[in-house]
């Protein structure tokens, strides 16, 4: 029987040097949602990375952009993990720079439009799976549309995938990441 290889564990400050524009975070949360969403994959949510740096002279920033029940949101990768009620895995991918600032355009774009949650689709997909729909996204399905605008991966998936799908479309490394 083959064993599985145990995940590494890093502290956000060694981590963040390192985490980069198009990586993934996925999160195993404790809440009753997250542990009912982790009956069909190993994390309950998943969030796109974004880096910025706003102006000379300012530190470079590590944002997410999440689906959330609000729809897309722009949030800190250090707040949100310090207030974090369950277990955060960095996902990162190698990208070129061309493939990051398509992911920084379209994510960005995206998240200032006003784009709407997917409920429907959430609650379908845990007890199938379903097509995708670009106009309302779930966490995993906007990590994934934004992957595919930036040619990383396949566009020829149909179904939308789950969070615990995403480190399987692209090759990549996880380590579970602690405040």
């Amino acid at each position: 029987m083959k064993r599985k290889k145990p995940i590494p564990l890093m502290k956000y400050s060694v981590a963040r040097p390192h985490i980069t524009t198009g990586d993934a975070i996925l999160w195993k949360g404790n809440s009753i949602i997250s542990r009912l969403i982790r009956f069909w994959t190993p994390y309950s949510h998943a969030s796109l990375v974004i880096r910025l740096k706003i102006s000379e002279g300012l530190q470079e920033r590590v944002f997410l952009v999440e689906a959330l029940s609000t729809g897309l949101e722009l949030r800190l990768l250090s707040k949100r993990l310090a207030n974090y009620n369950g277990e955060a895995y960095w996902f990162h991918i190698n990208t070129t720079e061309k493939q990051r600032l398509s992911i920084l355009e379209f994510a960005l774009t995206k998240c200032a439009s006003g784009i709407k949650y997917d409920f429907g689709s959430l609650v379908k997909n845990m007890l199938g799976r379903v097509s995708m729909d670009a106009h309302r996204y779930f966490c995993s399905e906007f990590v994934f549309h934004t992957w595919k605008q930036a040619n990383l991966v396949t566009p020829f998936l149909t179904v939308a995938p789950r969070p615990g799908d995403l480190p399987g479309l692209l090759a990549g490394v996880i380590t579970k990441i602690k405040p």
